[in-house]
């Protein structure tokens, strides 16, 4: 953009109407807040520049914000740090002597400035030019500075003329202070008696928090200040308004026509939500509501001037609500101005807001008949320090109590394992090299003859061809002498051929037979030869737990057993691999007869949680054991006689399952399935503490299918915890704090 003729002459108009308006604002009686507002307004607009601010000094010393506009939108957070090189620069510029303007370019530094170290450099980190000029006081000291921030897309030469523009708008603002600081000494010695009548009406309206109390204090002491002859004031409670007070009454007759109609001018006029003034003169731009209202009103008092004021505070966010509170006043025989007089209500209104607020929002709370006292025990008490520190020592008290009387569950952490109850281990049945491991992890068709292991075994292949060589020799021998026996003439040759031959015959029976028993046994698969197959379980084999090398199904049907048979309740054909996938360090080593190859598991059958107790828990379980009224008793059949019964005892058990840790389960625990031996925990590496096993029995039929597919995973984590009884709360919850004082302190000494 260039600086033209045109150009020249559309700021030096915008110039002149600036500095016009800014000589009618210096010497004018505004208040400081209205003056710096409109001041800003016209600086900015008269460069239009996007942003700016006044700042002036406290009384401390500080430069503090009195006006500002969009000073958010200029970015002065954008970048780290932006905020605080902006300060420095107010205030190496503030402190200058003599005081003189200031102009920074976009991510210009000041000159001449050196931080200290570890101090923000005093620099401008927007992309806007800033302009600084010096409010000045009438011995040349800085009372503030005026702050302008102006677009980087004007003409170099301009920024200048706008910094000379800046410094002399803020000349206009010294101005303002020097004439109001010379008109309010002369009122000063006026206005002291009226500020010291306000501050202390303020005190005197909030001192309670009683909405009738708070309204009583504003119409009568507000009436004088204001200098009026009545003043009435209304608070809403939910949808209506309560007259609370009218000056110069002590008690509100709510049932009287005059208060009646006071209230329902009160209603409409903080649905119409704008002050309603009448001064004689009926205004008919007045929704219809409020002038029936207040026609109804002046039928009961005649003012001459009557003003309706809603008290808005300002944590009233909602503009659209009505206000919290509302004032009337009224004069009979106003003076000719009436600004005074509206003026005056505005500053009494201004402090009553509050009050009011606070009261009705004080008569909101719930339950004050109930908290109530506990104010009035605090007072009595002698404060608030001695109050909570009575209340403290009987908290205390009753914990105390309360830890000791009251009983609580005991409960004991373990975890563990979701197991089927039968649970078998396949073994090696010879030392052999494993070939293939052909069932997977997980697989649940395990039947009677289903392939579990190859193995490869040299020695046991050299004893089936020791067999076979054997077995061909003997053939070889029984076809040569039946051959004799064809041939021979004589009778006692014939007798002793025929005695050679059954006994050859029978040595190859008996070799037959040795071989067949070691192919049946150990099922030799002849097509891949010197391989051996271990198969799944029997029916009639189930309770034997170190069966490990199982047989083919004809051997299994040739027993009599059939696969539909059952044992023990348990259908012998559904069982499921429950160990893991251990194929690479299976496959390709030589194995031993002591050493499992798989975990299986009767998935159909009765389930249990198979769970470690840490050593450190289980004296509290075996506790309450022993202990009558700390544990649960059933009594059952005797399988032996079913008409005895016998007694178990068991500890309610709360079980949560992995798959579903939302659900918990109420488990048992038998006495019976609790090891009497403590075990090193080997499968977590993180406790290194021995534990004892036990098994958890957890009643699951009423499950639906959903749930039982989630739940009835083998090898599922479960957590439990264990229910050794009610014992004392603070025995129950912090009984490890004291096993370990008794065992490091009490048991040391």
């Amino acid at each position: 953009m260039s600086v033209n003729d045109q150009d020249r002459a559309r700021y030096g108009r915008q110039f002149d109407e600036a500095f016009a308006e800014a000589s009618r604002l210096a010497g004018s009686s505004l208040p400081p807040t209205d003056f710096y507002e409109q001041f800003l307004s016209r600086a900015l607009s008269g460069i239009g520049a996007p942003a700016g601010a006044v700042w002036m000094r406290t009384p401390q010393g500080f430069l503090q914000v009195a006006c500002q506009k969009n000073l958010e939108a200029i970015g002065l957070d954008d970048k780290r740090g932006g905020r605080q090189c902006h300060n420095e620069v107010l205030r190496h510029v503030f402190q200058a002597s003599p005081p003189r303007p200031v102009l920074l370019e976009p991510q210009g530094r000041l000159a001449g400035i050196t931080p200290e170290a570890g101090a923000a450099p005093a620099a401008n980190l927007t992309d806007y030019y800033a302009l600084f000029a010096p409010i000045v006081g009438p011995e040349k000291q800085s009372l503030g500075l005026l702050e302008v921030f102006q677009e980087s897309s004007h003409e170099p030469r301009l920024y200048q003329t706008f910094l000379q523009y800046t410094l002399q708008m803020a000349g206009y603002a010294s101005q303002y202070h020097n004439f109001a600081g010379t008109n309010k000494l002369g009122a000063a010695a006026g206005s002291e008696k009226v500020f010291a009548q306000i501050e202390a009406f303020a005190r005197l309206i909030h001192s309670t928090l009683d909405p009738t109390e708070v309204a009583y204090h504003i119409a009568n002491d507000g009436r004088r200040l204001i200098e009026v002859d009545r003043l009435c004031i209304g608070v809403r409670h939910g949808s209506k308004v309560t007259v609370e007070a009218v000056s110069g009454a002590d008690v509100v007759e709510k049932a009287s026509t005059h208060v009646r109609r006071l209230r329902n001018l009160f209603d409409e006029v903080l649905k119409f939500n704008d002050r309603l003034t009448f001064n004689g003169t009926r205004d008919d731009t007045l929704p219809p509501k409020v002038l029936h209202a207040l026609d109804e009103y002046l039928a009961e008092s005649q003012p001459k001037l009557l003003v309706v004021q809603p008290i808005r505070d300002e944590r009233e966010k909602d503009e659209t609500k009505p206000a919290r509170s509302v004032a009337l006043v009224e004069c009979f025989n106003p003076p000719e101005q009436t600004e005074p007089i509206i003026q005056r209500m505005e500053v009494v209104l201004k402090h009553a807001a509050p009050a009011l607020y606070n009261a009705a929002e004080m008569k909101r709370i719930p339950f004050k008949m109930l908290w109530w006292p506990v104010l009035k025990l605090q007072d009595g008490l002698g404060g608030k320090k001695k109050f909570y520190a009575v209340l403290i020592a009987l908290g205390v008290a009753l914990l105390t109590l309360a830890m000791v009387f009251v009983p609580y569950p005991m409960k004991m952490d373990a975890k563990g394992l979701f197991l089927p109850e039968q649970v078998k281990l396949v073994y090696a049945p010879i030392e052999g090299q494993v070939i293939e491991l052909a069932a997977r992890p997980g697989q649940k068709d395990i039947r009677p003859g289903t392939p579990l292991v190859k193995l490869l075994s040299n020695d046991y292949m050299a004893k089936l061809q020791e067999i076979d060589v054997k077995i061909g020799s003997f053939t070889r021998t029984r076809e040569a002498l039946q051959q004799q026996l064809k041939e021979a003439k004589a009778e006692q040759n014939t007798v002793d051929i025929q005695k050679q031959l059954s006994d050859a015959e029978s040595q190859l029976e008996m070799l037959k037979k040795t071989r067949e028993s070691m192919i049946l046994n150990f099922s030799l698969i002849e097509s891949e030869k010197g391989y051996f197959q271990a198969k799944a379980p029997q029916a009639d084999r189930l309770n034997d737990i170190s069966i490990g090398w199982l047989r083919d199904p004809s051997d299994f049907l040739a027993k009599g057993i059939k696969a539909t048979d059952r044992l023990n309740g348990l259908d012998p054909g559904k069982w499921a691999v429950l160990s893991d996938d251990n194929r690479s360090q299976l496959v390709g080593r030589m194995v031993k007869p002591n050493e499992p190859l798989y975990r299986l598991g009767a998935i159909d059958g009765p389930w249990r949680g198979e769970i470690k107790i840490p050593q450190s828990n289980i004296g509290q379980v075996m506790h309450a054991y022993q202990t009558p009224g700390l544990h649960e008793v059933e009594e059952l059949p005797d399988p032996a006689n079913p008409a005895n019964k016998i007694t178990r005892k068991y500890l309610p058990v709360d079980v949560l399952f992995a798959g579903a840790p939302d659900t918990s389960y109420m488990g048992k625990l038998y006495e019976a399935d609790v090891s009497a031996e403590a075990v090193p925990n080997k499968d977590d590496h993180n406790e290194s503490a021995p534990v004892v096993m036990a098994y958890v029995r957890v009643d699951l039929s009423n499950l639906s299918p959903a749930e039982r597919a989630t739940i009835f995973v083998a090898g599922q984590e479960v957590r439990c915890k264990i229910r050794c009884g009610d014992r004392a709360l603070g025995y129950s919850m912090f009984h490890g704090v004291w096993e370990w004082f008794y065992e490091k302190v009490i048991f040391f000494f």
